[in-house]
C-alpha cells in the first residue's frame, strides 16, 4: 500500500491528465468500433427478415390467389342425367339455352354481386328454360336449379387456367344427375360451346380483368404456379465474418 501510494506521489499532474485522456479516448474508440460492427450485423438480420417474409407469402399465395379469384366469378356447371350419348346431347342442348336466356343479363352485370342477384332473380326462369328444352326434346326429366359452392378441377379457358377450388356456381341438375357434367364461367362470360379450342374475346378478359387484381389476373394465364425464385429466395447478401477481437467488442 506504502509502495502504490508512493508511485502516486510521483506522478505528476500533467502525466494523470495523458492518462486519463488516454482512458477516455480508448472508451471512445472502443464504443466506436462496437457501433460500426453492430450496423453490418442488423441489416443482415432485417434482410434475412425480409426474405424470409417474402418466402412466407409466396407459400400462401396459390390458395389465396384461387380463394379471391372464386369470390369474383361466377360458374355454370350442367349435371346430365346419365352418360348414355342421348342424355350428354341433351345436357348440351339445356347448357346453351340456359346461356343464351342469361347471358346479356349477366354481361351487363357490373359485379359478381349484381350477377347473383340477375341469377335469383331469374331463377324460375332458367329452371322452366331447361324442362322446355327438354319437353322439346321428347324427354320428361326433372331439373334441379341452385346457386352453391362446389368444387372444380384446374379448367382451360382458352388462353386462361382457372385453378381447382370451391366457386360459386349455377348448378343445373337433369334428372338424376349421375351423368358427365358441363361447367365455364358464367360471370364475367366465358362460356363457350366448344371451350377448349375457344379465343377469350377481349371484351371478356378486360371484364375479368376488372373484377380481379393484376397478380390474380396474370396466375390465369401461367402454366406454372407462382413460387419465389432463387434470385428472389437467395438475394445477395455480404456474409457475416466473426472475428475473435471484434466479438469481444461487441459484448462490452
Amino acid at each position: 500500500m506504502k509502495k502504490i501510494r508512493k508511485s502516486l506521489e510521483i506522478l505528476s499532474p500533467e502525466i494523470m491528465i495523458c492518462i486519463a485522456s488516454f482512458v477516455v479516448t480508448f472508451s471512445l474508440l472502443l464504443a466506436g468500433i462496437h457501433f460500426f460492427c453492430e450496423q453490418p450485423h442488423q441489416a443482415v438480420l432485417a434482410e434475412t427478415q425480409k426474405v424470409s417474409a417474402v418466402t412466407t407469402a409466396a407459400k400462401e399465395s396459390p390458395s389465396m390467389i384461387q380463394e379471391n379469384i372464386a369470390k369474383n366469378i361466377i360458374r355454370l356447371h350442367v349435371i346430365a342425367n346419365s352418360d348414355t350419348d342421348a342424355d350428354q346431347q341433351l345436357k348440351l342442348k339445356v347448357r346453351d339455352a340456359i346461356i343464351t336466356s342469361l347471358q346479356k343479363a349477366i354481361y351487363q352485370s357490373s359485379s359478381v354481386a349484381k350477377a347473383k342477384e340477375v341469377i335469383q332473380a331469374h331463377q324460375e326462369q332458367i329452371e322452366n328454360t331447361a324442362k322446355k328444352t327438354i319437353e322439346n326434346l321428347g324427354s320428361s326429366y326433372t331439373v334441379k336449379v341452385s346457386l352453391c359452392p362446389r368444387y372444380f378441377p384446374v379448367k382451360q379457358y382458352g388462353d386462361l387456367c382457372f385453378p381447382a377450388g370451391t366457386y360459386d356456381a349455377l348448378c343445373v341438375e337433369i334428372g338424376r344427375a349421375e351423368g358427365r357434367n358441363w361447367w365455364c364461367v358464367l360471370f364475367p362470360s366465358l362460356c363457350f360451346v366448344n371451350e377448349t379450342t375457344a379465343t377469350v374475346p377481349e371484351t371478356s378478359k378486360e371484364k375479368l380483368k376488372e373484377c380481379l387484381s393484376e397478380e390474380e389476373y396474370q396466375s390465369l394465364s401461367e402454366e406454372e404456379s407462382q413460387s419465389p425464385s432463387e434470385d428472389e429466395t437467395k438475394k445477395e447478401t455480404k456474409p457475416e465474418l466473426h472475428f475473435g477481437i471484434l466479438d469481444w467488442l461487441k459484448n462490452l
